[in-house]
């Protein structure tokens, strides 16, 4: 005799009626020739109902852990991971404080991704029905991932970390874009934070560019040349050495980071404020080497620099190997004036114009040798 009992209590955690019906507990031995044993049992079930429920098999309950449990998980489990995931996933594309944790591309996508070959299984193992099931996990799911999303929000904020904005595109172009954040300043000057690899050869060309702007808006006392990676594109191409310069201004803080390892493309240490930049403007959906920030407000990714030019590319039949050769086109003592203009100028013109209106912003007097350039003020103008 079925224990109706018994039959209750899995359908209150709920189990589905082949779940039920398949139980040994249970005590149902399906009509013969009935190949649906839940269908079977269901229809028993409410047949009895409809009586008034009498031949009840009573029996002593004891604690026990359902059969195939681990099975009867996947289903909710799976679930819940989706509802956490996509929860934090808002959270991360919207509140840096989150991103900084764990940004939305590519851990909080996987984590998604895996709740769903989860909740697969058990659809494939028919373990369960989702409609008997979704209740307790989505709400399972909305909790946590509220908690944890709140959590390491307050988490980030307590340590440091700064509250960012979406980016939105400057009229400009080169590819710049802007947000509404707080001004990053050092020392009261708006802040220059590079990021980069000695083995990048993107970074190697625009570290010229680079250069070119540091020195229109300071001084240099050292200068370390380096070369990209030998097994990259571009191999070799010559750059200066960002992260051993020695460099004094009164308009700009210089934050350069760099990996050091010039044959592999590897991720400097940083700071959380730096790191808090990197994670929400530069995560791996639309991550790039090199990456700018200017002030905190202007966010540059991608080369300043197009690298080919310095490997004899295009109209220019005689590749520059040497970065002695290119610091002679830097410092504009070639009599190659186009060769200078065409490799490195464009590009830090375009930085110099950001850095122009970041010192206008923080109210630092920029030098009068950018303040006096056309080409540099042409652009400023076009900055909303």
């Amino acid at each position: 005799m079925v224990d109706w009992e018994r039959v209750e209590r899995l359908r209150s955690k709920g189990w589905d009626w082949v779940s039920i019906a398949e139980d040994s507990r249970a005590d149902f031995t399906p009509p013969e020739g009935t190949d649906d044993a839940g269908k079977a049992l269901k229809a028993l079930y409410y047949s009895r109902k409809s009586r008034g429920g009498g031949g009840t098999k009573k029996k002593e309950v004891a604690k026990e852990t359902p059969k195939a449990t681990f099975k009867k998980l996947l289903i909710p489990v799976g679930l819940m991971i989706i509802i956490i995931g996509a929860i934090w996933f808002v959270f991360a594309l919207e509140v840096s404080l989150v991103s900084y944790w764990v940004p939305a591309f590519p851990w909080v996508m996987i984590v998604i991704i895996a709740g769903a070959i989860v909740m697969g299984a058990g659809l494939v193992l028919r373990t369960a029905y989702l409609s008997d099931v979704w209740k307790m996990p989505v709400a399972v799911g909305i909790v946590i991932g509220l908690v944890l999303s709140g959590s390491l929000a307050f988490i980030a904020y307590s340590s440091g970390a700064p509250i960012l904005n979406p980016m939105y595109t400057e009229s400009s172009g080169h590819g710049w874009s802007g947000a509404h954040n707080q001004m990053w300043k050092s020392n009261g000057l708006p802040v220059l934070f590079y990021y980069g690899s000695l083995a990048c050869p993107y970074c190697s060309a625009s570290s010229w560019a680079v250069y070119k702007a540091l020195t229109d808006f300071g001084t240099f006392s050292t200068v370390t040349y380096s070369s990209s990676s030998s097994s990259d594109v571009y191999p070799n191409t010559p750059e200066v050495d960002l992260t051993s310069i020695a460099y004094t201004s009164n308009a700009i803080s210089w934050d350069g980071k760099e990996g050091s390892n010039n044959q592999v493309t590897s991720e400097p240490g940083l700071n959380i404020y730096e790191q808090a930049y990197v994670n929400y403007y530069n995560s791996c959906a639309n991550c790039g080497i090199p990456f700018y920030v200017v002030g905190g407000i202007y966010i540059e990714q991608g080369s300043l620099v197009d690298p080919s030019l310095f490997h004899g590319s295009g109209e220019y039949s005689q590749p520059i190997y040497t970065a002695s050769q290119v610091m002679g086109v830097v410092s504009g003592s070639t009599s190659n004036p186009t060769l200078y203009a065409d490799i490195v100028t464009n590009g830090a013109y375009y930085l110099e114009a950001y850095l122009y209106e970041a010192d206008i912003k923080a109210g630092v007097t920029p030098p009068s040798t950018v303040a006096s350039n056309s080409a540099v003020m042409a652009i400023v103008h076009t900055i909303t």
